[in-house]
């Protein structure tokens, strides 16, 4: 668990590092830690959590916690530390911290996908963050994309995380492609049967919302250059009129592990209805 601490100018001035409970008692505890240890006053709170959260903040479904349904934490933190609190998803505050200080800067229409331990994202419309009718929208990972595939962890079958997350990069080939693995053949053809799978659930998610940017996130970028222009290279497989979307790219996220924790800073500053 990262947080961290934005002055008026949006620059990072405290960061403070701690291990994620499972327990919901034990978790809002680290969090109301790391806050004290950050050794600065702040006037706000966001936080984002992996699951689906409600639009009122309120956790229905998390994959890290052992009890998450309806676990309140706008209301635990924000009476404990008499404050504003907004709470979600936590890939959908990576995405608004890319939107508004990465890669997305000054982009009204984007995608953050985030390929680690499973897939999560985000959606910009217009610059705003969709968030949906139950406040559960950007979730791409569990979209299927192998209608008779195998079962995955929600029960749902074919799902994209299932060929496309950091865990599937893991358990194909030989294991994990990096830079040094990238000099050799096999490294490379794992790397491209990889980012096909990728261009696959990214092409489904251009089809539908047409977006300016696709912003890859996540701890499988580290690989680099490489995975975007493989992914790239595949998008004209499965995106109908690609070479019409003259002003498409898809990018590298540029905040690394702290994008989640500077978008809930940024939107824990403000009004729930203003983003």
């Amino acid at each position: 668990m990262l947080a961290v601490a934005l002055d008026a100018q949006l620059d990072v001035v405290g960061e403070q590092r701690r291990p994620t409970p499972a327990d919901p008692d034990a978790l809002i505890e680290a969090i109301a830690d790391a806050i004290n240890a950050l050794g600065v006053t702040v006037d706000s709170l966001g936080i984002g959590i992996a699951g689906l959260v409600t639009p009122g903040g309120v956790v229905r479904a998390s994959p890290h916690l052992a009890r998450p349904a309806e676990l309140d934490l706008v209301g635990c933190l924000g009476d404990r530390f008499g404050l504003a609190v907004r709470v979600d998803n936590d890939a959908n505050a990576a995405t608004w911290g890319e939107a508004q200080l990465g890669a997305g800067r000054g982009v009204r229409d984007m995608v953050m996908v985030t390929l680690g331990t499973g897939i999560g994202g985000g959606i910009v419309c217009n610059g705003a963050l969709v968030r949906g009718a139950h406040g559960f929208a950007g979730e791409p990972g569990h979209m299927t994309v192998e209608f008779d595939g195998p079962p995955h962890v929600t029960g749902l079958h074919g799902s994209w995380e299932l060929y496309a997350s950091g865990t599937a990069l893991r358990h194909s080939g030989d294991g994990v492609v990096d830079v040094a693995s990238l000099a050799t053949v096999a490294g490379r053809t794992q790397l491209d049967s990889y980012a096909r799978a990728v261009a696959v659930g990214v092409g489904n998610l251009i089809a539908i919302l047409d977006p300016e940017m696709v912003v890859l996130g996540g701890g499988v970028v580290s690989v680099g250059e490489p995975l975007r222009v493989g992914v790239m290279r595949h998008l004209d497989e499965w995106v109908y009129g690609a070479s019409e979307r003259t002003s498409l790219r898809v990018v590298l996220a540029q905040l690394g592990e702290r994008a989640g924790a500077i978008g809930a800073a940024l939107l824990g500053a403000v009004p729930v209805n203003a983003a």
